[in-house]
């Protein structure tokens, strides 16, 4: 078996000194968002909401934190509370797909996953779509909100899920929760 490599030189004339690299930011293309505004993924987000809409935190929330070289990167955020969920997560690396995330949303909004209603967000980055997924009966109760937007460089998707037996849970609170959460990351990412 024989194995090859291909290596590309930089001749030291790419904007910046860095070499472009297939998948990533162009030379001298300056990216919106970069990773290392917050330390912590979940100070992206505004946690005490969700308990101020009424559910206790239950636990430390967990975060992860990724740089990979100063323009790309992601960072999550997960918190658990009385009978609701949270994560929040986001992507530096997709200034150049929009086509994936506008083909991606039509066809959700087109077909929405079993239980749901889907719609486009106006105003929130350069496009957004959320999924709101409802099953509920006399004995349990999920309401579930995805929220997905793209800004330049940056996709976010925050989910909000709300469960349990004998809750009062509003749907329109769920879903806006989801969006102001990801309108919150947009600003703090910036």
């Amino acid at each position: 078996m024989i194995f090859a490599a291909v290596v590309l030189l930089n001749d030291g004339d790419t904007a910046g000194g860095d070499p472009y690299l297939p998948g990533g930011q162009p030379p001298g293309q300056a990216v919106k968002y970069k990773p290392g505004k917050v330390a912590n993924a979940c100070d992206a987000v505004d946690l005490a909401a969700i308990v101020r809409l009424g559910y206790p935190s239950k636990g430390k929330p967990l975060h992860e934190e990724v740089d990979a070289n100063g323009t790309d990167g992601s960072l999550e955020c997960q918190a658990e509370f009385e009978n609701a969920n949270f994560a929040g997560q986001a992507d530096f690396g997709w200034d150049n797909d929009n086509e994936l995330f506008n083909s991606g949303k039509a066809r959700t909004i087109a077909t929405p996953p079993a239980d749901s209603t889907a719609q486009a967000i106006s105003g929130l980055g350069e496009s957004a779509y959320y999924t709101l997924r409802y099953v509920g009966n006399a004995a349990y109760t999920t309401i579930e909100a995805v929220v997905a937007a793209k800004d330049g460089n940056l996709f976010v998707r925050t989910t909000f899920k709300v469960y349990g037996a004998g809750i009062r849970a509003d749907r329109e609170d769920v879903r806006r929760l989801a969006e102001d959460q990801a309108r919150i990351m947009l600003e703090r990412l910036r």
